[in-house]
């Protein structure tokens, strides 16, 4: 019993430090090391959903014990309050964690994302390497990368040739580095766990390391001056 209490009370806080240090030493970070960022991330929230799991698999053994306790005509008051503890002690956690939630929750406001219903707007435009390139029928500048495809407004077809390939390239990256699962994934950590803080900074992290990792793959092949000029045009 006094193992499985230590072993609960290590896990507790192992989760209780994930869900309110990652928020606060992890966002805004990595900008030179997007990838590393992502890592971190998900194996920080990770870890702390297995604690979770454990946690709760302990707390109800603890019932079991107890039924064990009572059967060997053991101290009846100590048993029970053993059994009790690790109840407790996951409310108190869960107290912290509200609490933690509410301070934290302003910094990660998930904003609402633009999605035009692409097959109703767009056209076949041509091939860029492995992808396929749309025009959007739409104002303003904009960027989309789904499944294989790359859908860009019509305006972005203006931009100068230099522009549009460092466009296309970035594009390009977020197919090439899978950056569309890692975003399901995270949306479905925030789907599973809406009440943590750290699932929305999870997403909102994400999202902005994506961007950095598919820059850092453009400027492998255009000049850094043609994406920022060209990035520079997108809200």
């Amino acid at each position: 019993m006094e193992i499985s209490l230590y072993l609960l009370i290590v896990l507790t806080e192992w989760v209780l430090l994930v869900t309110v240090s990652a928020p606060l030493f992890f966002a805004g970070r990595f900008k030179k090391s997007p990838n590393v960022g992502l890592w971190l991330w998900f194996l920080s929230l990770g870890s702390a959903v297995f604690a979770t799991i454990a946690v709760t698999i302990l707390a109800s053994y603890s019932i079991f014990t107890t039924w064990l306790r009572l059967q060997e005509d053991q101290d009846i008051v100590f048993t029970i309050a053993a059994s009790i503890a690790p109840w407790l002690l996951m409310g108190f956690a869960g107290v912290l964690i509200a609490l933690a939630n509410q301070r934290l929750a302003p910094m990660f406001d998930i904003a609402k994302r633009y999605q035009p219903r692409l097959g109703e707007v767009a056209r076949e435009i041509s091939r860029y390497r492995k992808a396929t390139v749309y025009e959007l029928e739409i104002p303003g500048y904009i960027a989309i990368t789904k499944d294989r495809n790359i859908y860009l407004s019509e305006a972005v077809f203006e931009l100068p040739a230099k522009q549009l390939e460092a466009i296309l390239r970035h594009e390009y990256g977020h197919i090439k580095l899978g950056h569309e699962r890692v975003k399901a994934f995270a949306y479905g950590i925030y789907q599973l766990l809406p009440w943590f803080a750290a699932s929305r900074a999870l997403v909102f992290e994400v999202d902005r390391l994506v961007e950095l990792s598919a820059d850092k793959y453009a400027l492998k092949r255009v000049y850094s001056k043609d994406l920022a000029e060209a990035r520079a045009h997108f809200s």
